[in-house]
């Protein structure tokens, strides 16, 4: 009988003998998906928390209500928006949730000074450090997790509960899990750089539960105030795990043991940057990352072993799920692992409770018990491509008539259905969060997933026997080594093939929808032909889409000034009419520890679809405004530079002019009184520096060179900018000598609010009514200087700082001039 009912359902569904996925059969997708929903708008709209307790309530009373009169459909529409409402409040009570003596409700003033700290430490530690100044890595830093216990402001101790994350520089001890240490360190909220495209930092770490970051130099001593406060599991686990990393690192050459640690052990902090770019550049940087990959293979291997020695299937699963939280904490117990250990540990309850499980169901629970337990992993991009990937390669399954194929067939089209399902499932969150995608990676995924798998499981074994007998295991690391040279290989063999790596801009929301519900209803219409017409509409909706970014025609005939939050440095962002863009510095460094170009510039130009530089324009040879360029010209084609004519005996800018001369860029030279039309209806002119340039500073070459910086004066209409690069006062006064037209309604503020710059004669010749200050947040050079602010807030224009409030968006018709900060617009 339900056979046949059955059988009835699936005609009157027209699904051709394939079940539907529908709320009846997987009931916790849809209420999982309005969970999510809840979160989100949560998250965009911030409305009051206390709002949804009486809202859920409302729609519980609603849904038993139409329940009792039978009304299933308005009832599941309640109860959809009853877990729309748990969403909402999960996310909205989380501030409330916090203790009055936790760090997130200090006050700012407090963390203006460096403050003694006492904690326990909660991460693995650094394996590969050492005692005694000894630790290795980048620069000499160790980066730990603090729970933080107490504090001493202004010498008062105070109780205090909170998560820091701590970088050490070149500590005379490295902290390890579990030890109670006190020291003196420098406390701030977590920032990062805000623009538009940006990665959100702050919310990263807050995922964590980390509030605070902070650092302690060597003039800082570490104390260790007692040991082994933390879990006594996670002690042996983690005691363990530096173990096995240092013993892999002692039996194998650098590069080998330290992909090898990442792929078993999920410690990616030693792998050369080249491995990483090959794997990125294959499609395949998930190998490197434990995931669900890692855990599915060592599940399978776990069951197949208790299977062969008879292990009843309840015990079965009931030890493997044992034995993958324990794996879980020994990989390190990132997000992660802990997210991939979650969803087999789910599947594997439902075999020791005797339930059959859909996937898509154990899929949704297994997000929404994370999500009950932080709702902001829903942000993490590893969260997103982990559960869309999942269930991409589920509907795959579900819906692809695999099975019906021939063995030899089946073995070769199933890995490739499930490559390519897994590829347009999490294709819009790789182009929205990394700005590009790899199509080659559907091929590569083919052989490397496997071998990957191989290494896995004979890399574990050898790790664990590495710290027991690590002298018989000459052949077994030859063995390791050739897997691991073999999959490098492969991996970087891909990455050199066409199409490994294509830059892509970002969707934007509709466009994202768009996407999805024309993926989701052209795989419908491969069974039923009435989903053709709203697969065809969502394609052709997400076309024009498009085509309104891409096309000039669409432009709306305004100039757009983004001034970068880029830290201690400029960098300027013009759009133009005719979508043209000039791009005026890049920001940058003094050293190498972090890339302005490649991880804030370029970003924030994609973001923007901006594909081509009509011009970049290069201030002066310094490296808050240079180094962040090479990105920029690795990444973009150029139409034009522009600079001063200053060159500079660093590498940098070295690479610099021979990049230009590599792609043929035409590079110009200029001075003051050069003007050009070739922007119509925008008229450019250079202002400064002149011939013979400035020299003899009272403070130095580095005063010159600022000095000497290109100025620009852009005008639309009746609206001039002026734009003076780090010009100081020397170069200020020669500007008035000269009676150059100075006066603009828009300054971007000469060296970022110095005090050796913006003086009283100046700003009263340019008389604007919009300043920018351009600088780092809590920078050593303390800029602005506060006599800088005074003289501007003495003229009663309106003052913007990137320090403050992130990237500044000045807009203008030629006539008016509107200003939006990053901050308003994410408050």
């Amino acid at each position: 009988m339900g056979e046949t009912v059955r059988l009835a359902a699936l005609k009157a569904q027209g699904a051709e003998g394939r079940p539907e996925i529908d709320g009846l059969r997987r009931p916790l997708v849809p209420l999982v998906i309005a969970f999510l929903a809840g979160i989100v708008a949560v998250r965009l709209l911030q409305p009051p928390a206390l709002v949804w307790f009486p809202t859920g309530l409302v729609a519980v009373g609603l849904a038993l209500l139409s329940a009792a009169y039978h009304r299933l459909h308005i009832a599941g529409v309640f109860l959809l928006f009853l877990f729309f409402s748990l969403g909402a409040g999960r996310l909205g009570v989380e501030p409330y949730l916090l203790p009055p003596h936790h760090i997130d409700r200090l006050p700012e003033e407090i963390l203006e000074q460096p403050l003694l700290l006492e904690g326990i430490v909660t991460s693995p530690g650094d394996p590969l450090a050492k005692d005694a100044g000894g630790a290795d890595g980048e620069g000499g830093r160790v980066r730990i997790l603090l729970d933080l216990r107490t504090m001493w402001p202004a010498g008062r101790q105070i109780e205090i509960t909170g998560r820091a994350r701590l970088t050490l520089l070149r500590p005379e001890i490295v902290p390890a899990y579990g030890e109670r240490i006190r020291g003196q360190f420098k406390l701030r909220r977590p920032r990062g750089y805000l623009n538009p495209g940006g990665f959100d930092y702050p919310l990263y770490l807050r995922g964590q539960g980390v509030t605070l970051e902070g650092w302690a130099s060597k003039a800082a001593p570490i104390e260790r105030r007692g040991t082994d406060e933390g879990s006594g599991p996670l002690s042996w686990a983690y005691t363990l795990r530096n173990r096995m990393i240092r013993a892999v690192n002692s039996l194998l050459p650098p590069d080998q043991a330290s992909l090898l640690a990442a792929v078993i052990l999920g410690e990616r902090s030693s792998i050369p940057r080249e491995i990483t770019e090959a794997f990125s550049g294959s499609g395949t940087y998930h190998i490197l990352a434990i995931s669900g990959l890692n855990v599915s293979l060592l599940a399978g291997v776990l069951f197949f072993l208790l299977k062969a020695i008879r292990v009843p299937l309840r015990l079965r699963a009931l030890l493997s799920m044992g034995l993958i939280t324990f794996y879980a904490i020994l990989a390190g117990g990132s997000a992660s692992v802990v997210r991939a250990a979650v969803m087999a540990d789910v599947y594997l309850l439902g075999l020791v409770l005797d339930r059959e499980a859909d996937s898509l169901n154990t899929l949704a629970l297994s997000a929404l018990g994370l999500l009950l337990w932080q709702p902001l992993f829903l942000f993490d991009v590893g969260f997103q491509l982990t559960f869309v990937a999942t269930g991409a390669i589920l509907v795959a399954v579900d819906r692809l008539p695999l099975t019906s194929l021939s063995t030899p067939w089946r073995w070769v089209a199933t890995p490739l259905a499930l490559s390519i399902a897994a590829f347009l499932g999490t294709a819009p969150i790789l182009a929205s969060t990394f700005y590009r995608i790899s199509p080659i990676g559907i091929l590569a995924n083919l052989p490397i997933v496997p071998l990957s798998g191989l290494l896995t499981g004979a890399g574990m074994l050898f790790a664990i026997l590495a710290t027991v007998i690590p002298q018989s295991l000459g052949w077994f690391a030859v063995l390791i080594g050739w897997l691991i040279d073999l999959l490098v290989s492969l991996a970087g063999w891909f990455a050199r093939l066409p199409l490994a790596s294509v830059t892509i801009f970002p969707p934007s929301v509709p466009m994202t929808i768009c996407y999805y519900l024309a993926l989701g209803a052209w795989v419908m219409a491969a069974w039923q032909r009435r989903f053709r017409w709203p697969a065809y509409s969502a394609t052709l909706i997400l076309v024009i889409l498009a085509s309104a970014r891409l096309l000039p025609v669409f432009q709306n005939g305004q100039v757009r000034m983004t001034v970068l939050d880029v830290g201690q440095g400029d960098g300027i962002v013009l759009e133009l009419p005719g979508k043209r863009t000039i791009l005026i510095d890049g920001g940058g460094l003094f050293d190498d520890r972090f890339d302005i170009g490649e991880q804030v510039v370029v970003p924030f130009l994609l973001s923007r679809w901006i594909g081509h530089l009509d011009l970049v324009v290069l201030s002066h040879p310094h490296p808050d405004h240079l180094n962040g360029l090479q990105a920029v010209l690795r990444h973009f084609t150029i139409g034009q530079v522009w600079d001063s004519g200053q060159r500079a005996a660093m590498p940098s800018y070295l690479w610099f002019e021979e990049t230009l001369r590599d792609k043929r860029i035409p590079h110009k030279i200029l001075q003051d009184g050069y003007r050009t039309s070739e922007f119509a209806p925008v008229q450019i002119a250079v202002l400064h520096p002149s011939n013979p340039m400035l020299q003899g500073s009272k403070r130095g070459h580095f005063s010159d060179v600022n000095s000497n910086s290109l100025v620009l004066s852009v005008k639309y209409r009746k609206v001039a900018f002026l734009l003076p690069g780090d010009i100081e006062e020397e170069a200020e006064r020669l500007l008035l000598e000269q009676g150059v037209d100075l006066q603009a309604q828009v300054l971007k503020v000469p060296h970022h609010g110095g005090r050796t710059s913006s003086s009283e004669p100046f700003l009263a010749s340019v008389q604007p009514k919009i300043a920018v200050v351009s600088a780092g947040y809590r920078n050593r050079f303390r800029h602005p200087h506060q006599e800088t602010l005074d003289r501007y807030h003495a003229i009663a224009g309106d003052l913007y700082r990137t320090d403050r409030d992130g990237a500044v968006t000045i807009t203008s018709d030629g006539n008016t001039v509107e200003v939006a900060t990053f901050r308003q617009s994410h408050r």
